[in-house]
């Protein structure tokens, strides 16, 4: 057992890259860490870890014993949770970061729901952009949207919880001043609020069924968050590509009117995101309940999309 338990230290140490962040996740001295992992490395009969190089790198071997291993001891966590009963104790606090118009939307309702539910839990929540590091953000969970279905390369475990439609909105204002959109090329003839990520995005992709088109687009205003993008377009600045719940969200577009109902942007899925998959009973079953209810409160914000 004393193997086993190592390889789980090990697994932390090989996840987090760092034995300092490690040991701090997994509540031990640094020193007593470094130990064990010199222990480990003296039964199996070779080095895991570089120990010579101010960066952290598994050796060869320890790539292959990390890839062998994280299954291992996940299941073993997973098997031991449910002999002696961990998995139901949610109590504790749980730091999580959430982009600001996810959590005004959708995150802060589920998560009060939830407090109320469990009340010996307690949740921190900040208001994140973009993909922060969450070890060095100290956070336990975090919440990312991407429009791939996995998470492009991340050293950290993630969960898809949702995925949410995306289409074109513009204002009432907007509509009145320009020519009526018939067709996805038409789009580069008019002021298209761009998302930002590192740059303005510029190619819009579009989907009818089996058909899908790339157009290119441009106009006089961009933003990093989706947010923003409503509200300059509830302004009449243009048209945006929206979920269905921030164009109707009093917060942001207020009741935006949609072109070309019968195409859709590509879909955003949202993840929740651990800085390892080792992680405390109490963020297994907030991520679960979100999961679980995520479909519920998306179409309780979309009455565009209620029967």
């Amino acid at each position: 057992m004393r193997f086993l338990a190592d390889l789980a230290l090990f697994v932390e140490v090989a996840n987090t890259r760092n034995f300092g962040r490690a040991a701090a996740a997994l509540g031990m001295p640094a020193s007593t860490l470094s130990r064990r992992i010199s222990a480990l490395e003296r039964e199996l009969g070779f080095h895991l870890i570089h120990r010579s190089t101010r960066t952290f790198q598994l050796t060869d071997a320890g790539q292959a014993c990390y890839e062998q291993s994280k299954a291992l001891v996940a299941e073993a966590m997973r098997i031991q949770e449910d002999v002696t009963g961990i998995a139901p104790r949610v109590s504790g606090r749980i730091k999580v970061g959430v982009p600001f118009d996810l959590a005004q939307t959708i995150f802060l309702p589920l998560f009060a729901r939830y407090m109320l539910e469990h009340p010996d839990t307690s949740i921190e929540i900040l208001s994140i952009s973009g993909h922060p590091n969450l070890l060095t953000e100290s956070l336990d969970l975090a919440i990312l949207v991407s429009h791939q279905l996995r998470l492009p390369d991340s050293s950290f475990w993630s969960r898809r919880v949702g995925t949410f439609p995306r289409r074109l909105f513009a204002s009432q204002e907007y509509l009145a001043k320009h020519k009526k959109i018939k067709d996805p090329e038409e789009l580069a003839q008019h002021s298209c609020i761009r998302l930002v990520h590192g740059e303005a995005l510029s190619q819009w992709e579009l989907r009818r069924d089996r058909e899908h088109r790339i157009v290119k687009v441009s106009g006089m205003a961009s933003a990093n968050s989706v947010g923003m993008t409503a509200k300059l377009s509830k302004e009449g600045v243009g048209i945006a590509v929206l979920p269905d719940f921030l164009a109707t969200h009093p917060g942001f577009g207020d009741g935006l009117t949609s072109l070309l109902d019968d195409w859709q942007a590509v879909p955003a899925h949202v993840f929740a995101v651990t800085p390892s998959k080792m992680q405390p009973a109490r963020v297994q079953k907030l991520v679960s309940f979100i999961k679980k209810h995520f479909e519920t409160m998306l179409n309780d914000l979309s009455p565009a999309r209620r029967s």
